[in-house]
């Protein structure tokens, strides 16, 4: 069943549940020990700041519910492998944004883990969260099911002689998320491809890199709810890297301007919204092919007469103040508890 976003409390009125305890598990800046990182792309940049870190715990504590904050992944493990036993009789719920060092499959370790002890945890499962981090896997499976993505090609550092269809192309990390790895020397165009930048940018991040059609346009988020069979899909969010000139175009957002949240929220402007409905069906086509659950966020270009393009699929995104689904909450006149509240019934 499709919720509109006015029933969210009907929504979550369904999965309620009982809860004795929360454990929130983050990566925290200046806080966390960074066990492996990137040299001119720090994985900071997707941990929590002072602020955010704020936020989330005034979230969880709006909950009414006994609750713990790890910001590391070790000191979880530990404590629960030395608890377990007086854990076993307790309704826990997981909530996990935690993803510290490099390379794939780092942002599905609590999930996996949770998964062995059989406690609840927040969001899709370890397999989805893996799969959606492989951004060329996700391309190639939205393109078999006939949904509209980027023509993408696949290069790694073994990689010799590329043909590319004419164009402007834009190159990716494939496992890596908030622009980690992008900057403008990313973009190229195929009759100059950049052999030597692309040898030493996969060999530097230590994985594949994926090679993608550039799209002019507008960007937007798309932020979901998912159970079961029940979906709550909110309206596009637009990010920009201008408050005034809503439209991305040639630019992009890249590593520094997320780092420093140097980017804005808005709705779908009049030119666009005509292909709201477009936009929000293929968001849902994407969470349901993928089997997705909880809070996730599907992303895209549109192009002004309305081409769109998935780009990325996330399935753990962040909801504090500066991003595309506190924006879609406070839109729809929900406050961050109700953001906190939909994550934890929801899974």
């Amino acid at each position: 069943m499709e919720y509109s976003v006015f029933e969210l409390k009907k929504l979550l009125l369904k999965y309620k549940r009982d809860i004795d305890e929360l454990i929130i598990v983050c990566n925290k800046k200046n806080d966390t020990i960074v066990n492996s990182n990137y040299k001119n792309a720090s994985i900071e940049t997707e941990f929590l700041n002072e602020q955010e870190y704020e936020q989330l715990y005034n979230m969880a504590y709006a909950q009414g519910i006994p609750f713990d904050v790890f910001t590391s992944e070790i000191d979880f493990i530990k404590c629960i492998l030395n608890n377990y036993e007086n854990l076993l009789n307790k309704k826990i719920v997981v909530y996990n944004s935690a993803q510290n060092g490099t390379g794939a499959g780092r942002k599905s370790l609590i999930p996996a883990f949770c998964n062995l002890l059989q406690l609840k945890c927040t969001g899709s499962d370890a397999y989805r969260v893996s799969l959606c981090r492989d951004k060329f896997a996700i391309n190639s499976i939205l393109k078999a099911n006939k949904i509209c993505v980027p023509r993408s090609f696949l290069f790694n550092s073994n990689s010799t002689q590329i043909v590319l269809p004419n164009g402007k192309y834009l190159i990716k990390p494939l496992y890596e998320s908030a622009s980690i790895g992008i900057t403008n020397e990313n973009i190229f165009y195929s009759n100059n491809i950049p052999y030597n930048y692309l040898n030493d940018l996969s060999k530097k991040m230590n994985q594949p890199l994926m090679l993608q059609k550039f799209i002019n346009g507008y960007e937007f988020e798309v932020p979901i709810l998912r159970k079961n069979e029940d979906i709550l899909i909110f309206d596009p969010v637009i990010l920009s890297s201008d408050e005034k000139n809503l439209c991305m175009g040639d630019k992009i957002l890249d590593y520094e301007k997320i780092y420093y949240d140097n980017y804005y929220f808005s709705d779908m402007p009049d030119e666009i919204h005509p292909f709201l409905s477009e936009i929000r069906e293929a968001a849902k086509q994407v969470v349901e092919l993928l089997g997705l659950n909880g809070l996730c966020r599907v992303d895209g270009r549109i192009t002004h007469n309305g081409n769109y393009y998935i780009t990325d699929v996330s399935t753990n995104p962040h909801f504090v103040q500066h991003s595309s689904v506190n924006y879609a909450f406070k839109r729809n006149h929900y406050e961050d508890c109700d953001i906190f509240t939909s994550i934890i019934y929801l899974c």
